[in-house]
Parts: structure tokens; sequence; C-alpha cells
């Protein structure tokens, strides 16, 4: 006869969970945002030894987890914000944003109408030769944005903090939570309403992915999970939108000599039909996400 759980228990008693030294947890909050500068700053370097959309994509990434919580969370720490680190983060990740978007128009979006449709080769010359332009201007960019700097200054800052007990830190990231979440649902109800305020959906979507992965150790894993694996999914279809809306817009700007020309109209109607696609998928995953359970309210 197999022992029932309860008798494993009596037999083998389950020792009680450790828990974290008071002020632990902010130390490792800390140290997360610093293996982020640490991710961005060797992505740099890879991009000054040769470009490649990956690591152009990591250093945005990289840049994007700081801006899109540090700010909230040193409001809510009180005391003085990084507000000069978080601005000049911010200026470094947008002066590579063309270079980004021509390569998601060039690797992704074309080659998914291409598959279907017809794009004159001339048209694609034009785009490559700027996507090497934008290479070219990001990269000489890169070259004057080292982050030790901005490594020192977030240390600076982190040093005049008094040390918070984990559990006012998890208080903390459930508030913050709330607060993007609640965001989130006010700017999805204006979801389909065009490219603007679908852009604005996917940034607040980031930002609470990002919060919840930041607070993440102070939670259940599990449940956290749950809420990742969706804000994921969410953020595949929204991306997908905004990338094909994008990529109309700048053929449209970047591309003056196709204007009116029956291929270009074509690529236009096909990316803006699979952008509501994609809008409608990222509709049904919110309201997948609107029925989780809430796992910071506990």
């Amino acid at each position: 006869m197999h022992p029932t759980p309860q008798d494993q228990s009596a037999t083998h008693p389950v020792p009680p969970k450790r828990r974290a030294p008071s002020g632990e947890a902010f130390g490792a909050l800390c140290h997360t945002y610093e293996s982020y500068l640490d991710k961005a700053e060797t992505a740099r370097t890879e991009l000054l030894r040769h470009y490649r959309p990956k690591s152009l994509h990591a250093w945005r990434v990289g840049l994007r987890r700081i801006t899109a919580t540090l700010d909230r969370v040193a409001q809510a720490l009180g005391g003085d914000e990084p507000q000069a680190l978080i601005e000049q983060l911010k200026v470094f990740r947008n002066a590579t944003g063309q270079a980004r978007d021509i390569d998601i128009l060039l690797d992704e979006t074309l080659p998914a109408f291409i598959a279907q449709g017809r794009f004159d080769d001339a048209w694609q010359q034009a785009l490559e030769t700027r996507r090497a332009e934008l290479h070219q201007r990001a990269v000489d960019g890169l070259r004057h944005t080292p982050l030790a700097p901005s490594l020192r200054a977030f240390r600076d800052w982190r040093e005049a903090r008094a040390p918070m007990t984990d559990q006012a830190l998890r208080q903390l990231g459930a508030g913050l939570i709330e607060a993007r979440l609640h965001q989130l649902h006010k700017r999805a109800e204006r979801l389909e309403d065009g490219r603007k305020h679908l852009h604005r959906v996917r940034t607040t979507t980031k930002k609470l992915r990002y919060t919840m992965e930041l607070f993440q150790p102070l939670f259940p894993r599990h449940a956290t999970r749950h809420w990742l694996d969706q804000l994921a999914e969410l953020q595949t279809h929204l991306g997908e939108a905004h990338d094909r809306m994008t990529g109309r817009a700048l053929c449209r700007e970047w591309l003056p000599e196709a204007k009116g020309h029956e291929e270009l109209k074509a690529f236009r109607r096909w990316a803006k039909r699979t952008a509501t696609d994609s809008t409608a998928k990222a509709a049904s995953s919110l309201e997948q996400l609107w029925g989780l359970e809430r796992y910071w309210d506990r």
C-alpha cells in the first residue's frame, strides 16, 4: 500500500521555506537593473564590431526595461529621482529607432508580403540603401553612448536609498503592477482606433510585462508565469500589427517614386488587412488577460 500524501508529510516533514533577510530583495532588484545595463553594453560592443539586427534589438530592450520601470520605482521609493539617467537612456534608445524599423520592414514585413505578392526589385534596393545609411548612423551614435557613466549614476542613486524590507518592496511592486494594469485597461478601450492608440496599448503592455518581471521574485512563480505568458502573446500580436502599420507608412515616406503604383497599393492593402487581423487577435488576447487571477492582491 502506497503512503498517502498525509503519511509522507508526517514521515518527512517539509522544511519551512527560508525567508530572505530584510532588504535582500531590494538589493536583488537593483542588481537586476545593473544586469539590464550590462546586457545593453554587451549588445553595444557587438554592434560596434559588426552590426546585427539581433544585437540592436538587445540594446534597445535592455534600455527599455530600465526606462519603462525605474521612474515609477524611484517615485515610490521617495527621495531624489534619477530623472537625468532615465532621460539619457531614452535618448540613447530612440537614436536607433529608425534602424530597428527598417530591419523589421526588410527582414520580416516585406518577406511575408512577397510570399504572396510582388514588390519591385528597384524599390527593395532603394530600401536596402536606406538601411545601410541608417545602420551607419546608428553605429556612429553608439560610439558616443558608453553605458559606464550610466551605471555609475545608477549606483550613486542606489547608495542614497535606504534599503526596504522585502514586505514593503512587495507592496510597492503590487501597487505598480495595479497602476500599470489600470492604464492598460483604459488604453485598450481605444485599441482599434488607429496606429497611435495601438502604439500606446503596445507601450503599456511592455511596461506591465517588465514591471511584473522585475518584481517576479517576490511573488509565487507559477502565478506570475501565467501573466507573463499571456502578456508575451499579447505583445506578439500588438507588435505584428504595429510593424505592418509602420511598414505601410515607411514605404509611403521612403519610396515617393512608387506613389500610385499598383504594386505599392497592393502592399499597403495587405499591410492594413494583416494589421487589422493582428489587432483582432490582440483584442482576444486582452480578454484572456482580464480573466487571469490577480496574484499580487493576495
